[in-house]
């Protein structure tokens, strides 16, 4: 089964976290939080574990279904990683990261259409174009 999984630091939007439970509640969909800072503090090296363990190697796929590469999950200038910045919320699913979004909007947007269509949604994310033409985002 296919879960929802936000990537932040420290505080979490609270209406985030009632749209994933209402969403859980709703269509059964389990979601998780993942806090990548350290104790409440912003950690680089955290950042970039997350970023090499869940998504580099799902980049291919993940650039085929969103239209998008993970690298606009870093900073080329900075040379750090922001995966949760403004926030990421992953679609996981047996092997790893299927399908991702970022930004508060894009995020409520998509938690939105979750709810209206619940599962089905998630399915449609995770069905490979034949056309080349990228997903939704």
């Amino acid at each position: 089964m296919r879960m929802l999984r936000y990537y932040g630091k420290g505080n979490f939007d609270k209406g985030l976290s009632s749209m994933l439970e209402t969403i859980k509640e709703v269509h059964g969909i389990p979601s998780e939080v993942l806090d990548i800072s350290q104790h409440g503090t912003y950690d680089p090296r955290q950042e970039q574990l997350t970023y090499e363990r869940d998504f580099k190697p799902r980049a291919k796929l993940l650039k085929k279904r969103t239209g998008r590469p993970i690298t606009c999950l870093r900073s080329r200038k900075a040379r750090n990683y922001f995966v949760s910045t403004p926030g990421t919320l992953a679609l996981i699913g047996a092997q790893g990261i299927e399908w991702y979004t970022l930004g508060e909007d894009n995020i409520s947007e998509f938690l939105s259409g979750v709810l209206v269509e619940g599962p089905s949604r998630l399915e449609e994310l995770c069905n490979d174009l034949t056309d080349g033409t990228p997903g939704p985002h």
